[in-house]
């Protein structure tokens, strides 16, 4: 039997699948009663829950901005919680216009499922592609 992931071990993972575009394997990963946290200012933004929630999330994203790069500079674990520090590009699928964005995620995971996402970034970088 394979030992368990690490929470940094099930976070990159999650940012291969997210950079090579399996979103499935991404909700494969968010436990049921998970919360998903985004800024409630983008179009994408809000809580949602679960790997339902978590594929609103996805599919709102994907209907508001083509994204353009997803650069992870570091990922800081301590515990059950990840912390990830990274910038993420898009192009607006409605203005045509490019934005950046710094951005912090804190992740919690256990028993190798996401339990909680919290996203913090400027959102005015990203609005103004939009």
């Amino acid at each position: 039997m394979a030992p368990a992931k690490t929470a940094i071990q099930v976070i990159e993972d999650v940012y291969a699948a997210f950079q090579r575009g399996d979103i499935a394997a991404i909700l494969q990963r968010v436990a049921p009663g998970a919360i998903w946290r985004q800024a409630s200012t983008l179009p994408w933004g809000g809580d949602f829950r679960g790997p339902e929630g978590a594929a609103e999330f996805f599919r709102k994203l994907d209907e508001a901005a083509e994204t353009t790069g997803f650069e992870i500079r570091e990922n800081i674990g301590h515990g059950d919680e990840v912390f990830s520090f990274g910038v993420y590009s898009c192009r607006g699928r409605r203005s045509g216009r490019t934005g950046s964005a710094e951005w912090m995620f804190r992740w919690r995971v256990q028993d190798g499922k996401i339990v909680s996402y919290e996203s913090y970034e400027d959102t005015a970088a990203l609005l103004a592609a939009l």
